[in-house]
């Protein structure tokens, strides 16, 4: 009863911790462009573009370099005064 009380909670505390796993590269892409419209800072079109460049690397299947591209964009467009 104690083990499937602690593995009961460890998973319930694990879950917020992974909540922006499961966020897909094309959903991130629209919330950097509806987070950035409008500003046309060098970091905002940073964001924009490395955006659209994880989206065009997950077309050709290759999900890590999207990831990759999509954190780099996230974070220019927390420098362009976008919300991360």
């Amino acid at each position: 009863m104690k083990i499937s009380l602690l593995l009961f909670s460890l998973f319930a505390f694990a879950l917020p911790a992974s909540a922006g796993v499961f966020t897909s590269i094309e959903d991130r892409t629209a919330k950097i462009e509806a987070d950035t419209q409008g500003n046309n800072s060098y970091h905002a079109h940073l964001a924009r573009m490395l955006a659209d460049i994880a989206l065009e690397e997950k077309g050709q299947h290759d999900l890590e370099a999207g990831k990759e591209f999509i954190n780099m964009a996230e974070d220019h467009a927390a420098q362009a005064g976008g919300a991360k």
